[in-house]
This record gives C-alpha cells, structure tokens and sequence, in this order.
C-alpha cells in the first residue's frame, strides 16, 4: 500500500480501515479545523506587523462597514461571536492606540457606541491591503475557489444552525 503524503488523508484512511463511521465528515472535520488553523496562523503574522490582533482587526473592519463607522458594543459582540468582556477589551486597547473612541448613542443613554478614528479607518485599510497580499491567509486560491469554498460553508454554517 502507497503511503497517503496527505495527514487528513491519511488519517481518513485509517478511519475507514477501523469501520468507523461518517468517514468523509470526519475527513472534512479535520481538513477544516487544519486549514483554519494555518489560515489563522498567516493572518495573525500579517497583523502582528500592523500592530493588531485578529479580533481587534474584526472589530475595526466591522465598524469601517457600519453606518457612520460606528455600532453598540453588545452588537459587536453579537456580530463577531465573541463574548462582550471580549469586546470591552479590545475597544480598550484599540482606544489606547487610538483608532477607536467610545461616544454615548445618540439615543438610548444605556448604550455605548465604538466609533472608527481616521486614525483607525486608515490602520484597517492599510492591513487590509496587507492581508489582500497574502490572499488573507489563502494564497493561489482563485476567485471561482474562494466563491465555492464560501458557498459550502454557508451551508455547512446554516445546517449547524448559523442564522447570520
């Protein structure tokens, strides 16, 4: 038998060999928790270099999208999965470093809004560009396999329950 160069190949080989079951979704459970692992990785090099963490870089391009660069704390946590001492966090030190400021809502006295600085527009554009260079951690992926690989997941995140 030829050696499988492959680990998640390898590993679903053996699987099969076992009688295990579902052995392709054991395969596809692996292959993604690796590429989201060496994904990951690459970002968080480029980013490192920007002076930025992977969540605070969610959040700043979160704002930049959002109306007026700015959103609720408790939306930002919903928006981005992570828990709302996450969020405090991060707007802490993105507001120490200046790209982000907290400003009351205009409307509701309970709610505290992050709101993008230039400073911060300008620190997400340019590690954007950065990202963009390293094919934010897909290199010599094709648009067409990018498009497909974000479809099958749409549906792999919509049958596990991800209303977003």
């Amino acid at each position: 038998m030829v050696e499988n160069p492959d680990s998640i190949g390898w590993m679903r080989e053996r699987w099969e060999q076992r009688g295990e079951p579902a052995p392709a979704q054991f395969a596809a459970l692996f292959s993604v928790l690796r590429a989201a692992t060496i994904m990951t990785e690459e970002v968080d090099r480029v980013l490192k270099e920007h002076a930025l963490t992977r969540t605070g870089y969610m959040v700043m391009i979160t704002l930049q999208m959002s109306e007026g660069s700015a959103r609720p704390l408790g939306q930002l946590s919903k928006r981005l999965l992570v828990h709302p001492t996450t969020v405090t966090m991060v707007i802490d030190q993105l507001e120490n470093a200046g790209l982000v400021e907290r400003r009351p809502h205009p409307t509701d006295r309970r709610t505290v809004l992050a709101e993008l600085t230039p400073a911060g527009h300008q620190a997400a554009t340019t590690a954007s560009a950065a990202l963009a260079a390293v094919g934010f951690g897909l290199p010599e992926i094709d648009d067409e396999t990018a498009e497909r690989i974000t479809e099958d997941l749409r549906r792999v995140r919509r049958a596990l329950g991800d209303k977003q």
